[in-house]
């Protein structure tokens, strides 16, 4: 029997950078609850901003934010794993080097950037709802606990990476594909593979118990990890290569028509 769905967000649950839901899925989450089977997100988006898209039911959910870095409720941190803050700048440094473009620190409290009028601070601040803080310069003293350092560029982010930056940073930090635009750099320790392991452990489940939904590069250690694991339709090759089914696309509600089909199989 399962007792944990968790679903990746962006390119999974909704389009990539919005907040563009199906409110239905709130309460088949509710009714799902009401069977004893929990639901958590997992996302490379900060904690507030997934907060914010399941805000009718925040209180009831788990949350897997900054790439698996962190498994929390609203009121209980159960895992974290943060960086350094000087091995966070010198990776932000590097990727100011990389022609076109741009990076994102992000700590427990915020996301901190270095021109709150680019394209991707507009972007994250008005299409993914995040907390965002203007720095001055990364000398500066950051006053947060880091999670992770993203990587942005508009079309081509693992392009970019590879010039040198992949080569760098691939022994010290965990580097993971987020969709075209973004590669995430977080702890070693820190993936939604593990991250869901630490939330199994906490709600004292089996691998078996557990339904995943994912659509990148980054999703793959947290399909693994699960019992049922589903890529949606639109997904890339690879993840759909190492899932155990297929679902529908995220735009067709993929995830949402596998937790109907759970419901009433649940019944």
């Amino acid at each position: 029997m399962i007792k944990l769905i968790v679903s990746d967000i962006d390119g999974t649950l909704v389009e990539d950078g919005t907040d563009k839901i199906n409110t239905e899925i709130y309460d088949v989450i509710m009714q799902l609850k009401e069977k004893g089977i929990r639901f958590a997100a997992a996302s490379g988006r900060q904690y507030i901003s997934i907060k914010r898209l399941f805000e009718p039911i925040a209180e009831d959910i788990f949350y897997i934010p900054d790439g698996g870095s962190v498994v929390r409720t609203c009121d209980e941190i159960i895992f974290r794993e943060t960086i350094d803050a000087d091995v966070a700048k010198e990776v932000a440094r590097d990727i100011l080097k990389i022609p076109g473009c741009d990076m994102m620190i992000c700590g427990m409290k915020a996301t901190y950037v270095m021109d709150q009028t680019s394209q991707m601070a507009r972007w994250i601040r008005d299409s993914y709802h995040f907390d965002v803080v203007q720095l001055e310069h990364l000398e500066q003293e950051i006053p947060d606990e880091i999670l992770k350092v993203s990587l942005y560029h508009e079309t081509d982010a693992e392009g970019k990476a590879a010039e040198f930056f992949m080569d760098k940073w691939k022994d010290q930090l965990q580097l993971s594909c987020a969709g075209v635009m973004w590669i995430d750099c977080s702890h070693k320790n820190a993936n939604k593979g593990i991250a869901l392991e630490h939330l199994q452990n906490h709600l004292a489940i089996k691998k078996e118990e557990i339904m995943a939904f994912g659509d990148n590069i980054n999703d793959i250690e947290m399909l693994r990890h699960a019992g049922a694991s589903y890529a949606i339709g639109n997904a890339r090759e690879e993840v759909k290569a190492i899932a155990d089914k297929i679902a529908d696309t995220n735009i067709n509600d993929g995830v949402l028509k596998e937790l109907r089909a759970l419901l009433l199989r649940s019944e």
